[in-house]
């Protein structure tokens, strides 16, 4: 099983790491995302579900002001966009797939990261990669790593800075049974210990309802539902089932 280990953290205050409001972007005449607005409180596991292509990939990369919004804001840590790079070293993330400087080694890709994050995680390499299983592999070239291996690198290289707030897209893909249940537990240990606030994107809902505290369901790039994981369970709904009501147009619920 995967233990975190990193440095305990003085909680911070802040009502809301993450804020979106009346987020719009359009890609010539298609519209991508419609309205969205989300907030994410500190300590929090939130999982942004949906198919592929539903707009949750867009939402990630407006965060990280790699696509432009043409209209709407966001707020990390209290300050609006555009961010400055100290607040975005406070940040943890895997976008898509990740990805590695195929002719460098494990351990020469993480160095590689400190270099712009931050020199002092430097000590943390030995650490992130005992917690994701490849410390044996870490002189291995990165075109010798499985896909899986690679998709646990990359959440290794995520956790290097110690984050404040983890922001992964699909980071399920590509992991096999065995290391779907250590990324799980994973991230559960990091949140219930250190209050590392999360924000998880997938398609696969059941594996991301195990862990999350809210989800909010997304559709042709709109926010059509945001909901507890408690109420669901009061409820007694199926996550699968519930979803499809929403996004096929069925029972309101």
């Amino acid at each position: 099983m995967i233990k975190y280990s990193g440095k305990k953290r003085v909680k911070c205050l802040l009502n809301n790491v993450l804020e979106i409001k009346k987020l719009t972007k359009s890609f010539g005449e298609q519209l991508v995302l419609d309205n969205v607005s989300l907030s994410l409180k500190k300590g929090m596991i939130y999982g942004l579900l949906g198919a592929n292509g539903a707009g949750k990939t867009t939402i990630i990369k407006s965060i990280f002001d790699f696509v432009k919004p043409d209209s709407g804001e966001i707020s990390l840590f209290n300050e609006k966009m555009p961010q400055s790079v100290e607040q975005f070293k406070k940040i943890g993330s895997i976008i898509e797939t990740p990805v590695f400087y195929e002719n460098m080694t494990v351990k020469e890709n993480l160095l590689l990261h400190c270099d712009y994050m931050g020199e002092q995680f430097k000590n943390n390499i030995d650490r992130v990669l005992k917690d994701v299983g490849l410390f044996n592999e870490k002189e291995k070239m990165i075109n010798q790593l499985s896909l899986g291996m690679k998709q646990r690198l990359g959440i290794g290289r995520a956790l290097l800075n110690e984050p404040e707030l983890l922001i992964l897209d699909e980071p399920i893909n590509g992991l096999d049974p065995e290391g779907i249940i250590d990324f799980r537990n994973l991230i559960l240990t990091i949140n219930q210990t250190y209050g590392t606030t999360v924000l998880i994107s997938s398609h696969i809902l059941i594996e991301v309802f195990k862990i999350v505290d809210r989800i909010g369901i997304v559709a042709k790039g709109k926010l059509i539902k945001e909901v507890s994981k408690k109420d669901l369970e009061e409820m007694d709904l199926d996550i699968e089932e519930y979803y499809l009501s929403l996004v096929k147009g069925g029972v309101s619920v």
